[in-house]
């Protein structure tokens, strides 16, 4: 399997993140038929053909702050580079905007060690 570096990469091969603000989630899909086709072609709109491959779910402290509480990577897809794409995605999203970070989930927490510079401007 591909070892993937950046969204985009990754999106031309099928995977896409989607944020599911009801559930408190990021959620990472697989759409082997959308890799399938030229990328003119694809669709960002969720598609019931697209597998869950994994996730990222968060809770928000109040106003000012937000709780990584838990990621998850199917087996086949781990030491792809998917699981840090979702990491970032979920650290950089709108949903983070002006919230202090914390992360109860070990890979989270992991991730924003290694990008001190995700969290340098955040109190």
């Amino acid at each position: 399997m591909a070892s993937y570096t950046s969204e985009s990469a990754a999106k031309l091969d099928g995977f896409f993140i989607e944020h599911r603000a009801a559930e408190h989630r990021f959620v990472l899909l697989h759409d082997q038929a959308s890799a399938a086709t030229e990328p003119a072609a694809r669709s960002d709109e969720a598609a019931p053909s697209r597998e869950e491959i994994g996730h990222a779910r968060y809770h928000l402290i109040g106003d000012d702050a937000i709780d990584f509480n838990g990621t998850f990577v199917s087996p086949p897809y781990r030491g792809t580079g998917l699981s840090e794409l979702l990491a970032h995605h979920i650290v950089t999203h709108e949903v983070t905007q002006g919230r202090r970070m914390q992360a109860s989930c070990w890979y989270i927490e992991e991730y924003l060690a290694r990008h001190p510079e995700l969290t340098s401007d955040r109190a």
